[in-house]
């Protein structure tokens, strides 16, 4: 009888304990997880995006068809520049397209032109002209050397020619100002060569 009363006992004292250690065993939880609270560990990650320099000729062909100086006129003038009169004293079809280079990388680029030949190369005739203007096409696209907008010799016509020339210092890259237009203005003499008359203009480019 006092055996099995001590083992009663000895049960008791085991729940007990093991109530005791339970409790104990979650507050010890409990305050590890208050102490833990605020802090935080990190990650990473990593890439590398690589530079991409291209142009392209969005606008790529001016395109007068077939015409003839008037009679009685020593020259037609065609000119595909925005306001400007687009045929005189000649029936082509007007054009006021010009070409159209745009910067499609993800980098600032140097823009040079250059044309297959001059104004008597292409025309001949009295007195020819063969003149090349770039301006914007989008605000802004166009930067000098140094990032401004100073000594741009943008909106002038230039006598075209097979020399390399620049035609803008920094192209930019952003799609709302990346574009620039070249615009073309031919004087043909009423003695100028007949047939198909083409001519090639050539922009190259260089990463900044």
């Amino acid at each position: 009888m006092k055996a099995d009363n001590i083992l009663l006992i000895i049960a008791i004292i085991a729940v007990i304990i093991s109530i005791i250690g339970a409790g104990l065993a979650y507050n010890y939880i409990t305050l590890f997880r208050q102490k833990i609270i605020g802090f935080a560990t990190t990650g990473s990650i990593n890439l590398s995006v690589e530079s991409g320099a291209m142009i392209n000729f969005t606008t790529e062909m001016i395109n007068w068809g077939s015409g003839r100086v008037n009679t009685g006129k020593q020259n037609a003038t065609l000119d595909t520049s925005a306001g400007a009169t687009n045929v005189t004293n000649g029936n082509w079809t007007g054009n006021t397209a010009g070409l159209i280079v745009e910067n499609i990388g993800n980098v600032n680029v140097t823009i040079n032109f250059s044309s297959g030949t001059d104004a008597a190369g292409l025309l001949s005739g009295d007195n020819p002209l063969y003149e090349i203007n770039i301006t914007n096409s989008e605000a802004g696209s166009c930067l000098n050397s140094t990032g401004g907008t100073g000594a741009l010799n943008l909106g002038t016509f230039n006598s075209a020619n097979t020399t390399t020339r620049l035609a803008c210092p920094i192209l930019q890259f952003s799609n709302t100002n990346d574009t620039i237009r070249i615009d073309v203005k031919l004087r043909i003499p009423y003695n100028s060569k007949t047939g198909t008359i083409s001519d090639t203009i050539t922009a190259t480019f260089s990463q900044i």
